[in-house]
């Protein structure tokens, strides 16, 4: 038995939890996660990651990251 390649939208749901996407790509995007078990997985899984990242460095803490 041979896995189910992944789907190639799932980068696309990354884009679309980081606000990444043109209000066209989100559309699209947002259309396909209602047909598409593998990328709706895949938003369940990355969902916390953006509330998360906003808490790891404060900003205006690390000089190097801050233009």
């Amino acid at each position: 038995m041979t896995a189910e390649p992944p789907c190639t939208f799932t980068t696309s749901v990354a884009s679309l939890l980081i606000g990444a996407l043109g209000p066209l790509e989100r559309q699209e995007v947002e259309a396909h996660l209602r047909r598409c078990a593998v990328c709706l997985e895949e938003l369940i899984f990355l969902a916390p990651l953006p509330g998360l990242l906003h808490r790891a460095v404060p900003p205006g803490s690390c000089p190097r990251c801050d233009p």
